[in-house]
This record gives C-alpha cells, structure tokens and sequence, in this order.
C-alpha cells in the first residue's frame, strides 16, 4: 500500500473538505468498520478513479458491497482483484462466499477447491480461514450430491479438528450417503455424546432413507426441524421423505420452509417449480425453475421443465431449440427424446418426429435389457 499513498499530489473534495488519497481510504475504512457501507463504497469508488491499481481497494469495495446484499458487483471488484494478483486468498474466498450466498454452488466450489488446495500447499494450513474454506467446501459438494468429493476435503481436516461437530456432520453424512454406514455411525455417535441434536438427526434420516425406510427417515427429519428448523437442508429432506410416505401437502409447506432459510435451495425451487406446473400455475413454476437455474446454470432437468412449461404455454418452436439441445448434450435422455418427438409432430414435422420415436423405441429397449426378468415392451408413444 506504501507505493499507493506515495502520490499525494490530488486533491478529492469529499463534503466540501479536501483529502488526499490516502486520508480517503482511511476515512473509508473507517466507515466500513462503522457500518456505514453505502459511504465506504462511494469513497473506495473514488480512490480507484484515481488508483484502479490497487488491489487491496478492490477487494475491500467487494466486502462493502457484499455486506449490503450486492453480490453481483462484488463479484466484478473481486475479480479485478484477483486478476491483479491471483494469490490473494483472501479475495478468492470472499468471492466464494459471495457465490455461495448467491447459490452459484458450482462456481462457490470451484473457487473455495482453489483456495483449499493453495492452503494444502501452505506451511499455515491449519488457520481458521483454511479450515472455513474446507466446511465450505465440503458443503457445496454435500449440496452437489458429490459425497466422494466431501470425503476427501474433510477426512484429513476431521483428524485435525476432531472434536468439531461441523466436521463430523458433514463427513459422517457423507459416509452414511455413500454406504460407509459404519464409519458414519462413528461420527453420529460423537454428536450424539454432546447431547440431542438435530444434526444427529438428520444423520440418522439420512441413513434410514438410504435404507429405504422412509418412515423412519420422516421421523428422524421432524425430530431435526424441531430442535433447529434453521439448519440447512432439514426442511427439503423432511419434505421429501414426507413424499415418499404420501403427505403431499405438508411437503408443499416443508419445501416452502426450505426457501425461508435458503432461497436458492435447488431441489426446493425445482419441486415447488413442479408442482405449481401440475396446478397449472406456469407463471409460479416459471419462478421456481428459473431461481433453480439461477443455482445450477445450464442443469439439463431444469431446461427440460422449463421446456415443458414453453409446450403447455404453446411456444413450440422455443421448447424445440431447447430439447434439441438437450438430447444433442445428453443422448440418453429418455424423457426429452419423447416430448422432442410429440413437439415435431405438433410443428407438423413428421419424418423428425419418427426419427425420436424410433430413438425412444431404443433407448427403452435398451434400459428393459439391463433388468433382467423384465419383458420387453413396444415401447410405443401415445
């Protein structure tokens, strides 16, 4: 910062007083750890007119602005951060979070892995920053359904921080989800030692839904809301067991309770986005898919409800460019493949739309050939 302030030839005239570039920032700074953010920004914005150089400037105007809910544009000023000096962990974490609390799950991982692995590296790996940035990262790939993933960030961090419960949740789950039920039940009995809780719970629900004991997965799942109804993820667990045993209607509510505590909660938005289409709601499910979208840019189950959507709204010729892509991305999509080949037939394409029967035909031959004893049918399109 020293080659920074070394040039105090301007003057800025804040509020009618004038101050020199370096008084500026400290003034800024100041209001930042007062709280007062808008006036921080404003004046950080005014040093990098002067000094777009300065990284530390950048990153500190991406915290202002994060703290006031402005994701998007302090994602612009980390990265000019980072762009100017790419080691600065600090930024790259800050920017992680900035995604994470936005829902970008994938980008969040893909940043937080970068600044997990550079801690690897570092002979001060065991910091409270590196050990936030690996719960972190072991969160965002528990919410990408990418336990191997979860186990191999958080095994190593469990045998250093062994009495931190965070960690043993989120690894005993990961355990549990990938069948390593023992190991899980190890992790489950250190949270159970520290008294009821909700994370043992919905341990405990997550083992008994791999078990296919729904019931007792429901169980487990209102157990958790009820001792912590804010704890990530317990609500659309609940809700999905509670599917599963037939309440469909309290579902509805436990999907819409996952929202309160995380708008971007991607199985949420994508089952409350589905049942609004079954009602006929397409402006609400639109909602839904889109903000589902939003969390997992480009997922090929979001695109095809969306398509869905465009053909009950009767915008062929969009929902065909979209399951064209689609079956041009995933040629085993099943489900695209049918509504593609109904599409063209309502465009009056027919020689299209036999070529997806035809592929459909296959594909469903193809999935009755890998279970065995079961008779293969036509496979015909209604």
């Amino acid at each position: 910062m020293s080659k920074l302030f070394s040039v105090l030839v301007f003057g800025l005239c804040v509020s009618g007083v004038a101050q020199t570039p370096q008084e500026l920032v400290q003034d800024a700074q100041q209001k930042q750890r007062a709280g007062d953010l808008e006036g921080a920004a404003t004046e950080y914005r005014q040093f990098l007119k002067l000094h777009p150089e300065a990284t530390a400037i950048h990153s500190n105007l991406g915290a202002a602005l994060a703290g006031m809910g402005r994701f998007e544009e302090a994602i612009s000023e980390y990265k000019i951060a980072l762009k100017q000096s790419p080691d600065l962990v600090a930024a790259r974490l800050n920017l992680a979070l900035c995604y994470y609390k936005m829902g970008r799950v994938e980008d969040a991982a893909t940043e937080l892995e970068r600044v997990h692995t550079a801690s690897a590296d570092s002979l001060h790996a065991a910091t409270a920053d590196n050990l936030q940035a690996a719960l972190l990262l072991g969160d965002c790939y528990m919410r990408l359904d990418r336990e191997s993933d979860v186990i191999r960030v958080l095994e190593p961090e469990e045998q250093k921080h062994p009495d931190d419960l965070a960690i043993a949740y989120l690894l005993g789950t990961a355990y549990i989800r990938e069948k390593r039920v023992q190991e899980g039940q190890v992790l489950v009995d250190r949270i159970l030692r520290n008294g009821d809780s909700a994370e043992a719970h919905l341990m405990l629900g997550t083992a008994k839904m791999g078990a296919q004991d729904f019931a007792g997965a429901r169980d487990e799942f209102a157990k958790a809301v009820a001792l912590n109804s804010n704890l990530p993820e317990v609500h659309v667990l609940y809700a999905k067991a509670l599917m599963l045993t037939g309440d469909s209607d309290l579902s509805v509510k436990e999907f819409e309770a996952e929202l309160r505590v995380d708008p971007y909660n991607f199985d949420a938005n994508l089952q409350l986005g589905a049942m609004a289409k079954q009602e006929q709601n397409y402006e609400e499910a639109k909602k839904y898919f889109l903000r589902a979208g939003e969390t997992r840019p480009g997922d090929p189950g979001v695109r095809y409800q969306l398509a869905l959507l465009d053909v009950e709204q009767g915008a062929l010729d969009k929902a065909c460019a979209t399951l064209e892509g689609l079956v041009r991305e995933s040629p085993q999509f099943l489900e695209a493949h049918v509504t593609l080949a109904l599409v063209y037939y309502r465009l009056k394409r027919p020689d299209d739309s036999k070529r997806e029967r035809d592929i459909v035909q296959k594909l469903t031959a193809e999935a009755q050939a890998k279970q065995p004893g079961v008779k293969q049918s036509e496979g015909k399109l209604q």
